[in-house]
């Protein structure tokens, strides 16, 4: 009877172990916030959050954007966008890619969505993650576009 309990305890800790280690590291794992201004061509502030291995960085940004989709929800139009931001900063350069919903908030066009990473060079190289995001665009969306992207990425 003991050696069948020492032998499920055993399992079970081996069990533990093996999914733990599947896992991978949390501490790479890094909360950031990307702030954009004077978009399509402007600049960009990445900021760390917490202690990881990126750094803070600061550079210009070029936008490509489709319009995937309109569609009316209760009475209102909704502009779906898939939009791809190069941003190109002194510790190198990170491409993300957002999927965003734009409403008109009569004067300003405003959206909210996801992002994630699609590629990234220097500090960038080998990153992934994502998380959410809010943009502006003035002018009915026709002027200065702002937006921030908030999220976690890993880096390997």
């Amino acid at each position: 009877m003991k050696a069948r309990h020492a032998m499920l305890v055993a399992l079970a800790t081996a069990a533990t172990l093996a999914a733990v280690a599947a896992a991978g590291p949390d501490a790479a794992k890094q909360r950031v916030v990307i702030t954009m201004k004077a978009l399509p061509n402007g600049k960009f502030v990445l900021e760390p959050m917490q202690a990881g291995a990126l750094e803070r960085d600061t550079g210009t940004t070029a936008v490509g954007y489709k319009r995937l989709n309109v569609v009316i929800r209760e009475g209102q139009r909704v502009e779906i966008y898939r939009l791809t931001f190069v941003l190109e900063g002194k510790r190198g350069t990170l491409t993300t890619q957002e999927r965003n919903e734009w409403v008109d908030a009569g004067g300003p066009f405003v959206g909210m969505g996801t992002w994630k990473v699609v590629r990234g060079t220097g500090q960038y190289a080998g990153v992934t993650g994502g998380g959410r995001n809010a943009t502006a665009g003035l002018n009915r969306g026709n002027g200065a576009w702002y937006a921030r992207e908030e999220g976690f990425l890993t880096v390997p």
